[in-house]
């Protein structure tokens, strides 16, 4: 029931009073509402109701349901609303309120539940207390809620007009720290000041470890701001003891100083790694400084920039450079190694525009930059390419052609090679039908012409091939000179006849390439000599092909009565197709061979989109395609009760392709190719490829016009072979199938464990295991060489105990008899605090890292790490 007070709250108790007289005849017994005494059991006894001067307090009893009221007083702003779940007393008096059971009390955005609640209108405060239960346990303690931010205390007064209060045995939450604290003041302002207590990370109600300080201060959305503190794992003291101390209480980022990790090294000497700063410049932006310093001469930098719009883009920028020194300068083996390298990393949403789209993903740098860095990861310490790739393309609504300009970069950190090529420019048209535009709009059959598709392609490219040792600001005009550019248009014209036995597809296609350099070799009698030059022009090559492929289908069917295999088809595709490529041989000849001899060159043998082929040919391209596949009754019924069929693969794919020149006077046939792919059982996967060569060859391993037959009596040579095998397999959980991927199954993401984990406790275990073989041959007459490679790679991860988790990576070369790089790691969860271990027991990277950590990023430094190579007494990490 609610009532609006015209004049003050003792108006607003006496109206409420007069309607409660005419409703309510019952007298109830209540408890104490003093905190000290308020878990006494409670008896309520009917009386009738009494009046009079002596009637100095009106009882009302509303047992199991939950009444509201609304009082408005002259000080206050707003309303106070409050109620009930077992009982509400009013005394008139003391203008005071006692709510029993599951009480509320609302005011503006302040919001306050207890078990019990004491609402004093005349002083515009509120006081709120627990209970204990039937066992002793306390229930409904009180928790105060004002503006998104929650405290949970034992007792609870505040005052409305203040907004102050006295809070004891507090438990709040700020950010990713809990604060629990003996006696509290909350100011109007929001701060919270405490005498005793503790500052922890944990969530739990006795938390794993805390620091117990005797005086602390938490200002929202700020710090918190701690005294003399000491840390405690568990109810034990440890030595770890602090004056004060700062913790962030942001809700986003906040600036700081980076604690360097420090440690000793025999080739660096005493280090500090990746101490720096880190500055949120805005929501959508901040910015990483770091450096790493040694004891004699070494240093690095690395800056780490990441920028987020929403429904924009989004990225990073990362960028090292380190100068490594190895020995003394006055010794003699003493070398300077300086590095860089750029990662760059934008991604633009695609919800951001319907026509214009950029990309990038950049990865450049010295190749030497992580072969030798504490910071590398085990990815960036094997791989040996990196490539870089920069793409902006435009899309013209309702049109059929878009344009892409990209840059692309690859190199290669064994032999250092560099390959960029710097602009790429794509306009591509997808297929149209010009027929279409001549066709009446009464017309309603489509006629043969209108069938026809065009497609065209225009490509422009500035390609750069170099080392590494060549590129510098000083030789920049002379990697300029080295470019090599040119464009190539392509065309397409193409159809489809379908009868009612085969699918034919006539086409004919159009290549022109044009170069702005051409070859040039002149022969000098005098010194018996050839010059080579490369002339600037417009030079251009053209050349055309027709031809046709029909495709057909065969099915076969047979089908079982008994067993669960109900039926098998069997799929056979076949293919010819025949193509004509009419010759246009460029090459020059003269003088241009050894000594004055005869020889020959083309012009466009520098060109980037290479050159026709100076022999015509009419290519017969042969194929054969097979699949078979099953029909199995499932053992369990669907819910219906109706028997349920899988579909297995017994033959994924079985294909046989050939080739056959009819313009080329010998040597026909190509190498004829076979593969093969299935998936047995259900989880393992088999891949077979091979070649096989029609023709003998001679002592110099060319081919020769005669049959494998008549020298051996094979029908073929294997030219090449590969099989590969592999499985996955994890354990049943949540429902999941033996077999089903998973894609949080990784337990650590790299071999160092400071690098993350992705941890996942669901799957006991889970085991990876890849086989593959190789073979080469190089036939000369009978006789022949064979090069083979086989290894094995296998990975996983168990769960040894409930929170204990062991991975493993390896494999083994059995041709080269060694292990390839190979892991262990060992994870902990231990709730508020993650254990790490890793091992690298071989290669130039065996060490061992251990690991100890807070798992909040409000205390990530709050850390033991320890590394150390095997065999060194010398730690290179801690």
């Amino acid at each position: 029931m609610k009532r609006r007070a015209a004049r003050g709250p003792t108006a607003t108790f006496g109206a409420v009073a007069k309607q409660a007289l005419l409703l309510m005849s019952l007298e109830p017994c209540i408890s104490d509402p003093n905190p000290d005494r308020m878990a006494r059991r409670r008896e309520c006894i009917p009386l009738p109701f009494r009046t009079g001067t002596a009637a100095r307090a009106i009882f009302i009893t509303l047992m199991s349901v939950t009444a509201t009221a609304t009082a408005t007083a002259q000080a206050l702003q707003s309303e106070v609303k409050y109620s009930a779940r077992d009982s509400m007393r009013y005394d008139l008096a003391k203008q005071t309120v006692y709510l029993f059971g599951a009480a509320t009390v609302k005011y503006q955005d302040v919001e306050l539940t207890a078990d019990r609640i004491m609402l004093d209108l005349a002083h515009e405060e509120v006081q709120a207390f627990g209970t204990l239960d039937s066992t002793g346990m306390p229930v409904g303690s009180p928790q105060f809620t004002q503006g998104g931010q929650e405290v949970a205390a034992d007792s609870i007064r505040y005052n409305f007009r203040t907004k102050e209060g006295l809070i004891r045995e507090v438990r709040t939450r700020e950010s990713q720290m809990y604060a629990l604290a003996h006696l509290s003041k909350r100011h109007a302002n929001g701060e919270i000041h405490s005498r005793g207590g503790s500052l922890t990370t944990c969530d739990r109600p006795h938390p794993h470890y805390r620091f117990d300080v005797t005086k602390m201060m938490v200002i929202p959305d700020d710090k918190i701001v701690m005294g003399p503190a000491i840390m405690k794992v568990g109810n034990v003291p440890t030595p770890l003891v602090a004056p004060f101390g700062f913790f962030p209480n942001h809700k986003g980022g906040s600036a700081g100083l980076l604690i360097p990790t420090w440690g000793t090294s025999d080739q660096f000497g005493l280090f500090l790694l990746n101490g720096g700063y880190y500055l949120p410049i805005s929501d959508n932006f901040d910015e990483q400084l770091t450096g790493d310093i040694y004891s004699k001469g070494s240093w690095g930098l690395r800056s780490v920039t990441r920028y987020k719009k929403r429904y924009r883009f989004g990225g990073s920028m990362d960028l090292q450079y380190s100068d490594k020194l190895n020995s003394i300068r006055e010794y003699p083996d003493f070398s300077e190694q300086r590095t860089f390298f750029v990662r760059w990393n934008h991604l633009m949403d695609p919800r951001a525009s319907l026509t214009n789209h950029f990309n990038a993903s950049v990865n450049i740098g010295s190749s030497q930059n992580f072969t030798n860095n504490f910071n590398s990861s085990t990815q960036d310490y094997l791989s040996n390419t990196f490539q870089s790739n920069v793409n902006w393309s435009h899309l013209w609504p309702g049109k059929p052609y878009s344009l892409s300009v990209a840059a692309r970069h690859s190199q290669n950190t064994i032999n250092r090679t560099f390959d960029v090529t710097l602009p790429s420019m794509n306009f591509n048209v997808q297929r149209f039908f010009p027929g279409a535009w001549f066709r009446p709009e009464t017309a309603t059959r489509q006629k043969w012409f209108e069938r026809i598709g065009v497609t065209w392609n225009s490509v422009f490219e500035n390609r750069l091939n170099t080392t590494e040792d060549q590129i510098s600001i000083q030789n920049i005009p002379n990697l300029i000179d080295q470019m090599r550019n040119g464009v190539r248009h392509t065309g397409s014209m193409s159809t489809s006849i379908k009868t009612r036995a085969f699918t034919l597809n006539p086409q004919l296609n159009i290549t022109d390439r044009t170069y702005f350099d051409a070859l040039n070799k002149t022969y000098y009698p005098a010194n018996d000599s050839v010059a080579v030059d490369t002339i600037p022009g417009f030079n251009n090559v053209f050349n055309w092909n027709i031809g046709a492929t029909a495709t057909s289908k065969l099915y076969g069917m047979y089908s079982f009565r008994s067993g669960r295999l109900k039926a098998i088809r069997h799929v056979i595709t076949p293919s010819a197709s025949l193509t004509y490529l009419p010759g246009k041989d460029t090459r020059i000849s003269g003088p241009y061979g050894p000594g004055g001899s005869t020889g020959s060159y083309s012009p466009y043998d520098i060109g980037i989109f290479g050159q026709p082929s100076p022999n015509s040919s009419g290519l017969v391209s042969l194929g054969l395609v097979q699949s078979v596949e099953g029909k199995m009754l499932s053992r369990k019924p669907d819910a219906k009760g109706d028997p349920q069929f899988t579909k297995i693969k017994v033959l994924d794919y079985l294909g046989i392709n050939a080739n056959y020149d009819l313009l080329k006077d010998s040597v026909n046939w190509s190498p004829v190719n076979i593969a093969a792919r299935t998936r047995l059982l259900n989880f393992l996967d088999l891949n077979l490829a091979s070649n096989w060569n029609p023709y003998a060859t001679d002592s110099l391993g060319r081919n020769v016009d005669r049959p494998t037959r008549s020298l051996d009596g094979s029908l073929a040579h294997p030219s090449s072979a590969t099989a590969a095998l592999g499985f996955d397999l994890q354990s049943k959980r949540h429902g999941k199938p033996l077999g089903e991927p998973n894609s949080d199954e990784q337990v650590v993401a790299e071999a160092d464990p400071s690098k993350g984990a992705r941890v996942n406790f669901s799957i006991p275990w889970h085991l990876r295991v890849n086989y593959s073989w190789g073979m080469a041959r190089n036939y000369r007459a009978k006789e022949y060489t064979e090069q083979q490679t086989q290894s094995v790679l296998f990975s996983g991860d168990i769960n040894i105990l409930k929170y204990w988790k062991l991975g493993f990576s390896s494999g083994y070369d059995m041709e080269a008899q060694e292990w390839t790089p190979t892991s262990l790691n060992l994870y902990w969860d231990l709730h508020c605090w993650e254990f790490n271990a890793n091992v690298i027991p071989m290669g130039v990277r065996k060490s061992f890292t251990f690991r100890i950590s807070v798992k909040a990023s409000v205390l990530q430094d709050l850390k033991y790490e320890l590394r150390r190579p095997f065999g060194n007494t010398n730690e290179l990490l801690y």
